[in-house]
């Protein structure tokens, strides 16, 4: 695996554990530093953008399965997901 593929799974982690606050300290930073070896910049850089673009995605995603668990509960079944009409399936 690419030292780059391993340092944005690395920060992805830790971001999925403190998405509640998302700043890592001076410290945090320094350790994903050392295991990223990935310069002060490139982590401030990464950690903007990831706020930006990845927390608003898993905020959406986590209200469409709170939406769908509340459905499933009041029907008793799964929903037809989002992406899938009764109309898109094709039956052969």
């Amino acid at each position: 695996m690419c030292v780059c593929v391993k340092a944005v799974a690395l920060m992805t982690d830790w971001l999925r554990e403190h998405r509640d606050n998302p700043y890592p300290n001076d410290d945090e930073k320094e350790a994903l530093i050392a295991s990223t070896r990935l310069t002060m910049n490139q982590i401030n850089y990464w950690f903007t953008n990831a706020r930006r673009r990845l927390l608003p995605k898993w905020a959406l995603q986590r209200q469409i399965e709170e939406h769908d668990e509340r459905l499933r509960q009041q029907d008793g079944k799964a929903p037809t997901p989002p992406h899938q009409t009764r109309s898109d399936v094709i039956v052969l």
